[in-house]
Order: C-alpha cells, then sequence, then structure tokens
C-alpha cells in the first residue's frame, strides 16, 4: 500500500487524469481513516495534490528509510578516507579475480611497479642490499670460504716442495704455463678419484641423472639420492638460521667420512653431489660449478618440469661425465747428493749479489759526499728506485757539473741518474763565478776569494765599475760581502769628454710648446755627432752605454699637465735625434715636470731655462 501511495503522490504532476486519479485514492485513505477513528476531523485535500503540505510530509514519511540510506551512500562518496577505506575492502578480492581471468592485470599495472621500484632504489639503495644480502651473503661468505682452503691447501704443498729437485722442475713449469707455483704444486700432488656423480632435483628429491667410473662400486642410485635428498632437508629443517633471524645455511655443502669427500654444489633447479677420495684441489668443484651451471642452462625447461621422467634428460650425463677425474700421486725419488750443488750455487750466487750491493752502496755514498763538497750543490735524497739510484737535490747553475764527479767513480753511468732544480747558491766560490760571467771584468781587474767573501783588486774604468756596484745591488740579503775598495778608477779620456760634453747641453723650449724652436737646430746636431762617436767608444772599449732624454716644465701651471708637457718634450726630441742618426737602442727618455728645476726662481728668465730637455750618460745594461 506504501508503494502505490508513493506512486500515486509522484505521478500528480504528469496529467489531470493522474491527477483526478490520486485525489481519489486519497479520499479513500480518508474514509479509511474514518473507520479506524470517528472523531478525526476530514478535509477534501485541495485542488492540486502537490500543492498540499501533508501530501509533502506524506512522501517525507514514506521514503525516509529510502533517503538516509542515499545519504549514507553520498557521504562515503564526498569523504575520502571513507571511499578509500570501502574501495579498499574489496581491492584484494577484485585484484585476485581478475589475475584468475587473464593476465591482462599484471601487464597493466608492471610498468608502474618497475618504476616505483626504481625510484625507491635512486632514493635508498641501502632497502636492495637489504633484499639482496640473504641471498648475496651466503654465497659470498662461501666463496671465501673456498678460496681460502685452496689458498691454504697450494701454500702447504708449495712450502713442502719449495726447496726440491721437483719444486725447481715445476718452477719452470709454472713460469711458462703461467700460473702460480702452489697451483702446478697441488696438481701434481693432489691424490684423489672421483668415483660417482648424481644429479638429484631439488623440488622433487627425484634422480635426474648418475654417472659413475668403471671401477666403482655402488648401490641403487635411486635409493642414494633419495637419501642424499633426505639429509639435505633434514639439515635444512634443523638448522635453519632464518627462524632466529639469520640466513639460510643452504645445507650440506662438504661431508667427509674418512677417506671418502662428498661435495655438494647447489643449482636453481637441481643440485649435483660428487663422491671424491682423497684429498681434491679446489679446480674440481670449480669444474663441478661450471658443467652444473651448463646443465641448467641447456635443459632449463625440462629441470624445470621435472616430475620423474629422464627421456628428455638422457644427455645431461654427458656433460657430468668430464668431471670423472682422478689423480695418482707420483713416485718419490731418493735426494743425490748432487742435488745440494743447487741451494750451493743459489747461495754463493746470493752471496756474490750481496757484495755488489753493498759495494755499490758504498760508492755511491762516495758519490753524494764529493756532491755534498762542491758549492752550490744540495743533495736532498739518494735512494735505490726501479733498479736504479736517484740522486736528487738543489744546483746553482754555475756549480759543477755532476756528471764530471759521477765519472771520478767507479758507478756506471746508466746505475745512477741525477734530479737537480736550480737555484742561486750564496757560496763565495758560486759568488766569484758569476761576477765573472756576468762582469765580464777587463784583464786589469782581478776577483779574488778569501775567508770573508770576494775582493777585487786592479784598475778599471769607471764604467765597469758602476756596472759592479749595480751587481752588487742585486745580490740577495745573507750574500757574501764583495770588496771594491781596491780597485783603482781609470778613466776613458774619450768617454770621459763625450760624456760632458753630451750632458751639458740642453734644448730650450717656449712656454707650452713641446717643440723646440729654430734656433736648436744646431744644438740637436752636435748632440747627434757626440751621441754616434760616443756609441763607436762602447763598441770599441766592450761596455754598454746609455743616453737617459730627461724633459722639463716651469712651474707654472698644473703640475700634470707640466709632467705630460715635459715628457712630450723628450719623445721630440728623440725623433729628431733619431733622424739625425743616433741608434734608438742608445736612447730612453723620462718626464720630470717642474721637480727638477735648474733655476728655483720664478722671473722670466729663470722660467725660460728650466723649460728645457737635458741628457744622462750612464754605463751598464
Amino acid at each position: 500500500m506504501n508503494a502505490r501511495l508513493s506512486l500515486a503522490a509522484t505521478s500528480a504532476h504528469r496529467s489531470a487524469a493522474e491527477q483526478e486519479q490520486s485525489r481519489r485514492l486519497a479520499g479513500l485513505l480518508l474514509e479509511l481513516a474514518r473507520c479506524v477513528n470517528p472523531d478525526i476531523a476530514i478535509e477534501l485535500p485541495p485542488a492540486r495534490l502537490e500543492d498540499d503540505p501533508r501530501m509533502d510530509a506524506l512522501r517525507d514519511v514514506l521514503m525516509e528509510r529510502e533517503k538516509a540510506a542515499l545519504a549514507r551512500l553520498q557521504q562515503k562518496f564526498d569523504d575520502p578516507r571513507e571511499f578509500a577505506d570501502a574501495v579498499g575492502s574489496v581491492l584484494p578480492a577484485a585484484f585476485t579475480l581478475a589475475a584468475s581471468r587473464s593476465d591482462h592485470l599484471g601487464q597493466v599495472i608492471a610498468p608502474t611497479v618497475e618504476r616505483a621500484t626504481q625510484a625507491s632504489i635512486r632514493k635508498n639503495p641501502r632497502t636492495m642490499v637489504d633484499i639482496l644480502y640473504p641471498v648475496m651473503g651466503p654465497a659470498i661468505r662461501k666463496a671465501i670460504a673456498e678460496t681460502l682452503d685452496g689458498s691454504l691447501q697450494s701454500l702447504n704443498q708449495a712450502l713442502k716442495y719449495s726447496l726440491s729437485w721437483r719444486g725447481l722442475k715445476w718452477r719452470i713449469e709454472a713460469w711458462r704455463s703461467g700460473t702460480t707455483f702452489g697451483d702446478v704444486v697441488l696438481k701434481h700432488t693432489a691424490v684423489y678419484r672421483v668415483d660417482h656423480i648424481f644429479m638429484i632435483h631439488r623440488k622433487t628429491g627425484l634422480l635426474v641423472s648418475h654417472v659413475s667410473r668403471d671401477d666403482a662400486s655402488t648401490q641403487d642410485p635411486q635409493l642414494v639420492s633419495a637419501m642424499l635428498s633426505a639429509i639435505q632437508d633434514f639439515v635444512r629443517d634443523s638448522f635453519d638460521e632464518s627462524a632466529s633471524g639469520g640466513t639460510n645455511s643452504g645445507g650440506i655443502d662438504t661431508l667427509r667420512l674418512g677417506d671418502m669427500l662428498l661435495w655438494i654444489e647447489e643449482g636453481p633447479s637441481a643440485f649435483l653431489a660428487a663422491v671424491v677420495h682423497g684429498n681434491p684441489p679446489p679446480a674440481l668443484r670449480v669444474r663441478l660449478r661450471e658443467s652444473l651451471a651448463a646443465v641448467h642452462a641447456e635443459w632449463a625447461a625440462p629441470l624445470e618440469e621435472f616430475e620423474g621422467d629422464t627421456s628428455a634428460l638422457e644427455q645431461a650425463g654427458d656433460r657430468l661425465r668430464p668431471c670423472l677425474i682422478s689423480q695418482d700421486a707420483e713416485h718419490h725419488r731418493k735426494f743425490s747428493p748432487l742435488l745440494w750443488i743447487i741451494p750451493l750455487a743459489l747461495l754463493i750466487a746470493l752471496g756474490y749479489w750481496l757484495t755488489l750491493r753493498v759495494i755499490e752502496g758504498r760508492r755511491v755514498d762516495a758519490y753524494v759526499e764529493s756532491l755534498q763538497a762542491q758549492p752550490g750543490i744540495v743533495v736532498t735524497n739518494a735512494d735505490r728506485r726501479g733498479g736504479k739510484w736517484l740522486v736528487s737535490g738543489l744546483r746553482d747553475p754555475l756549480a759543477a757539473q755532476p756528471e764530471d764527479l759521477l765519472a771520478k767513480t767507479k758507478l756506471e753511468p746508466d746505475r745512477v741518474s741525477g734530479r737537480w732544480e736550480p737555484y742561486q747558491a750564496l757560496h763565495p766560490a758560486i759568488i766569484l763565478k758569476r761576477m765573472q760571467a756576468t762582469l765580464n771584468p777587463p784583464p786589469t781587474v782581478t776577483l779574488t776569494q778569501d775567508a770573508s767573501g770576494v775582493r777585487a783588486s786592479g784598475t778599471a774604468p769607471q764604467y765597469w765599475m758602476d756596472k759592479a756596484r749595480a751587481f752588487l745591488l742585486t745580490l740577495p740579503a745573507g750574500a757574501p760581502k764583495v770588496d771594491l775598495s781596491a780597485l783603482q778608477d781609470v778613466q776613458d779620456p774619450d768617454y770621459l769628454r763625450l760624456h760632458d760634453a753630451i750632458e751639458a747641453r740642453l734644448i730650450h723650449f717656449e712656454n707650452n710648446v713641446a717643440r723646440p724652436s729654430a734656433s736648436q737646430e744646431g744644438m740637436l746636431d752636435g748632440a747627434a755627432e757626440e751621441m754616434r762617436e760616443l756609441i763607436q767608444v762602447s763598441r770599441t772599449h766592450g761596455f754598454p752605454v746609455k743616453v737617459t732624454i730627461v724633459g722639463h716644465a716651469d712651474a707654472t701651471g698644473k703640475e700634470n699637465s707640466n709632467l705630460a708637457l715635459s715628457l712630450g718634450r723628450a719623445e721630440v726630441v728623440r725623433s729628431m735625434l733619431r733622424a739625425r742618426g743616433v741608434d734608438p737602442l742608445l736612447l730612453a727618455v723620462r718626464g720630470a715636470g717642474p721637480l727638477e728645476p735648474l733655476k728655483p726662481g720664478a722671473s722670466v728668465d729663470e722660467l725660460s731655462m728650466n723649460r728645457r730637455v737635458s741628457f744622462v750618460v750612464s754605463t751598464g745594461e
């Protein structure tokens, strides 16, 4: 009846017929209400049911449960947390259902998972390390243990046979084959024999393949493989470290029973069990590992799907058969007395070599002492490198040549090499050599070395004495004393005449004019002629000479302008002298401005005298 009332209420808006039908239905409802309770006031509904508020109230009462359900559902959609909770409750079941139907879901989410994994590894590589550690840790420890066992075994055998005749032959064999001496000794001395090799499936524990030597005795291979699988499972279950927070040991690796040794090599789908008699070398385990890897590479799918049918794996035994190797002990020979000659000869050779080394070391010490005694040489290191002696230190370019000192010893020149850094020595003998090489003293000058330094005596022209005094100014602090007081000045008359004549000439200028007047042409001609003659005199006597053209200005005007004007006057005069045939290398210019006045006064004549160009003649570089 509620459904009919709801249908009548909602259809009141469609047509007049439907509205009339709704009013009739409302009248019936009112009659029904009077039968239940006669005291109820009866009022007819209005002409349009949709305008009656009681009809709206009736609809609210009838639809209250549905509205509440819709409100709760809308709230769940609007709230992200509640919506995520609702989706998360059904997401695992949805993934399971989608995966059971097809592989499309895995193909869709695989790129997203890969990108998320790469981002996680780049952000924190430690995560991947923690994932790989349970697998890589035991493998690395196993490899290190096998390497150490093999190294100790090789070392023991090498020490045992290192000083024997066979040891000498095996050293030659190791040198020719490019292997170590320990491996060659172990190859010749190890006594072992591989009798059986079982390849057992890891999941089922069934025998996949079995090869054995022709003369080897054995029980039922299937029974043996079942027992080995049971032992491996028992060890894993009993001594599994993963339950206590460690890593799984992986089962039995080596099992020894008297002279018999059981080696087990694990693979992804199967493992090898080799029954060995004796003491095999580590190379046998490497061969087993390589054979197992080759079988897995060629028969990966049959091994993965193996359930007892060995027809698809019949050829796997051919890959395992080369591992059935053996090695017998070589017959020990008696030592011959002649074999003592070899160690005796080695001792004699060693003693001779040591003697040569001692003698060579003493000769090198003597060579170093002779170097240290030379002025201008400082030895900082002398040691042996790469079979040669390297002597290094500091050496003044004017010091003695180390090669000349080496030739006086009995050392081979190709056994000693030197590495010398240049420096300027302050030894009096080096100072004396430097003065002779730099100053080129005339024959009348004698340079001698005494306890206090260097002393110069004799006679020398003025220009050489000037050059010597300039050299003394270049010596560093702490240099030996150089005494020039015993030198007597011998003046060259031609040089003195030209020196005084040139320095006496003055070129005058007008106020604020950079070019001399025409009246100064004769003065310039005379100065040029004297300068050309001065060059000839300096070349004849072998000393350098320099003429500095100094420009001057009066004290009127600004100081900066006067300085520039004076320099310009000097440059103009140099150009005019060059035009008159004076060598430009002889001339230098300098602007003095008003700082070097000829007349200190401020009169017109005094200012005119200060507007000039003067000349300064000097010797030396």
